[in-house]
């Protein structure tokens, strides 16, 4: 019985342990970030080193809010978070409601409305969402090859999405009517989209994958996806037109620095 109890404990321990591993942030050491020459910041003549020294003292790689998922950084299993859920009834991190709801409140104010098209996605959605779309483009007659790169390049595999932080958001405004609504970067010429695209940073959101940023980012040009940095983060990589892989990269940098 005594054996039995002690094997029990040990097997809560371990399962406490690994749940505080997946929800603990990524560590410096996990990250794959761009070297310093990479980083192209598109509002601004500013040297990296320039950059580095104008980052908010607060920016730091264990900020949960700034969590890099793609590509190169890809999860292993669900995250856990407390829910909170959009009028439409998409489910989001908690945790920032308050800014969420804001965002949304401001833009009502000036006569944009939204819906949530997408937010948290379990990896099992997303890996069902990547072949609904690569299925599609087969029966609309492309190729095997074609179908798989077209819905690369907008569909992220099941691991590799930044849906999965519960901080990301596909948002489609009502004056936006064409292509049966469907998520197409003709969207971008909306106001709607103009307007989160100019002031969604004030509420903490970036629009995350810009214009010109396809080769940092992974991913073509997608007005009406955003993702919530935190405040201070939004406004500095809105300012200098950085991607949150730069930003990382910058604040990597930093860190590295000050190592030495």
């Amino acid at each position: 019985m005594r054996h039995l109890k002690k094997k029990n404990l040990v097997l809560s321990l371990l399962s406490i342990l690994l749940t505080l591993m997946m929800m603990a942030p990524q560590s410096a050491a996990a990250l794959t970030l761009l070297e310093a020459e990479d980083i192209e910041p598109l509002y601004s003549d500013l040297t990296t080193e320039e950059l580095i020294k104008a980052l908010p003292e607060s920016a730091s790689l264990d900020d949960p809010n700034l969590m890099l998922i793609n590509r190169e950084n890809r999860i292993e299993a669900d995250l856990h978070m407390e829910f909170a859920a959009t009028a439409s009834g998409h489910y989001y991190d908690a945790a920032i409601r308050d800014d969420f709801n804001a965002l949304i409140t401001a833009a009502e104010e000036v006569g944009y409305h939204y819906q949530t098209i997408s937010a948290y996605r379990t990896m099992a959605y997303q890996a069902a969402n990547f072949d609904g779309r690569y299925y599609g483009y087969i029966n609309e007659g492309y190729s095997e090859a074609d179908a798989f790169y077209m819905t690369d390049m907008f569909v992220a595999p099941s691991d590799a999405t930044e849906h999965s932080t519960g901080l990301a958001f596909d948002l489609l405004g009502y004056d936006y009517n064409e292509y049966g609504r469907d998520l197409h970067q003709v969207y971008g010429q909306y106001g709607s989209a103009i307007w989160l695209a100019e002031n969604s940073q004030d509420y903490g959101f970036v629009l995350r994958y810009m214009q010109g940023k396809t080769h940092i980012t992974g991913y073509e040009y997608e007005p009406w996806h955003f993702r919530f940095v935190g405040v201070e983060h939004a406004q500095f990589m809105h300012e200098y037109g950085l991607s949150l892989e730069e930003y990382l990269s910058l604040i990597n940098l930093r860190e590295e620095q000050a190592d030495r």
